[in-house]
């Protein structure tokens, strides 16, 4: 019942999936932290003047969408992308690039084409089966106990 543009820009990325909304929602986020006297506080370093929380924010909710959006694509045209996060193409290009290169991102960019291919993500053969083993070891572990339980519960005769 509660709703302020934070809650609605989280409910559009998570919730709708609706990417317009959100970069909408993330403009009045923007003007909401300016105008909030506790998370706009203004930090000043010479000539420069700046709202931490805002930067912080801003790029914490860009990789939100950023990544929702990768969930459901496999291929995206950069130019939509860099719409949809309110950057211009230059900016949007050096922040993907920074992404992949801190690994934070598993993708390629295709600069000719103009798109982000986005690599599959399946995990190696060997982590499987160490997977599938050890939750094999904690099902036979929990049967066993099953199976005890009725024998230890019985008083000796």
């Amino acid at each position: 019942s509660y709703k302020d543009p934070i809650t609605e820009f989280l409910a559009c990325v998570y919730v709708n999936y609706e990417f317009d909304g959100a970069q909408k929602k993330m403009k009045e986020c923007e003007e909401v932290i300016l105008n909030d006297p506790f998370l706009g506080k203004r930090v000043e370093e010479g000539n420069f003047s700046t709202v931490p929380l805002k930067d912080e924010f801003l790029e914490n909710a860009r990789l939100f969408i950023f990544e929702t959006y990768c969930r459901i694509h496999q291929r995206i045209d950069m130019g939509v992308l860099f719409e949809k996060l309110n950057l211009n193409y230059e900016e949007g290009e050096r922040w993907i690039v920074n992404l992949i290169r801190n690994s934070k991102l598993d993708a390629k960019i295709d600069s000719e084409t103009g798109t982000v291919i986005m690599e599959p993500n399946q995990p190696n053969v060997y982590e499987q089966l160490i997977d599938h083993t050890k939750a094999l070891q904690g099902r036979t572990y929990k049967l066993v106990g099953q199976l005890l339980e009725p024998a230890q519960a019985q008083p000796a005769r």
